[in-house]
């Protein structure tokens, strides 16, 4: 392959924070039919497509994105990038590097490769699972409710203070937190929405890297005039529960709430509701 052909990365702004990590901004370009190589990153990377074709790769699963679409990346998930379209892929990425640590850290793939054919003709942001796992599409609903939560009580591997809860319309959620970001499903006492905040509701996240490929229960009971909540925790084998606690604020328009935002950008997004937390302010 000539020097040419070859992937290039540029670095159009670095900034350096007290604790030693830094954020930057990346141009990395793919000629086609070349790829990124299996790696992973220690913190959370966001990136776009601006022109061209990928396929992004982790173990279980291949990714079309289409051009502008989102593409976010947990820390520690192996993946790879591919070029597949006619011209070079252009690609801008946001990352957070801890200290220590380097944009991009290579790996060997978790597993073979799927050939990918058909995923890549597909025309649209399409999943497809590879051949040794089975899987089901799970449509989400619209947000008709959403959360700011600061906890007092922690789960102790757990240890996020903060976090944002969107109810979704047909029983699915999303939760996000410094540390989280997966989907499950829900169950409320009560009607949600407008004016009808929580009381009850179960919880039960689908399998993720969060919890290590596996589910979780969370059952919370609010006080609805304190903002104050309690949340169960049971987790598969654990015959023990484990207690949290804290206090929630709603989300004045839930309808709103950008549901491929990181976790980075709802805490700036929703920062008045989280200081108000954090001081001590439960009630609206």
């Amino acid at each position: 392959m000539s020097e040419q052909e070859s992937p290039s990365t540029d670095i159009l702004a670095s900034i350096s924070r007290a604790d030693g990590s830094r954020f930057e901004v990346r141009r990395v370009v793919l000629p086609s039919g070349t790829s990124t190589g299996w790696h992973y990153h220690d913190g959370w990377q966001t990136g776009f497509l601006l022109r061209g074709a990928i396929i992004h790769s982790t173990d279980d699963r291949d990714t079309v994105f289409e051009i502008a679409i989102p593409l976010l990346e947990q820390p520690a998930i192996a993946h790879i990038a591919r070029s597949t379209g006619d011209e070079e892929a252009e690609l801008l990425f946001l990352s957070h590097i801890p200290a220590g640590s380097e944009a991009a850290v290579p790996c060997s793939p978790p597993s073979e490769p799927r050939a990918g054919a058909a995923a890549e003709q597909n025309a649209s942001v399409a999943r497809a699972p590879r051949a040794a796992t089975s899987s089901i599409a799970v449509p989400l609903g619209n947000p008709i409710f959403a959360q700011a939560f600061r906890y007092t009580a922690m789960y102790g591997p757990k240890p996020f203070p903060e976090a944002l809860l969107i109810y979704l319309d047909n029983g699915s959620y999303k939760i996000l937190s410094p540390g989280e970001e997966h989907y499950g499903s829900y169950v409320s006492a009560t009607a949600l929405g407008a004016g009808a905040p929580p009381r009850h509701v179960s919880f039960l996240s689908w399998p993720s890297h969060d919890w290590d490929r596996n589910v979780a229960s969370h059952t919370l009971t609010f006080n609805v005039d304190t903002g104050a909540y309690i949340q169960t925790l049971v987790l598969p084998g654990d015959p023990v529960p484990h207690a949290q606690a804290g206090y929630a604020l709603p989300i004045d328009d839930p309808a709103g709430i950008d549901m491929s935002a990181s976790w980075e950008q709802v805490r700036v997004t929703y920062v008045e509701l989280f200081e108000r937390l954090l001081a001590g302010e439960h009630s609206l």
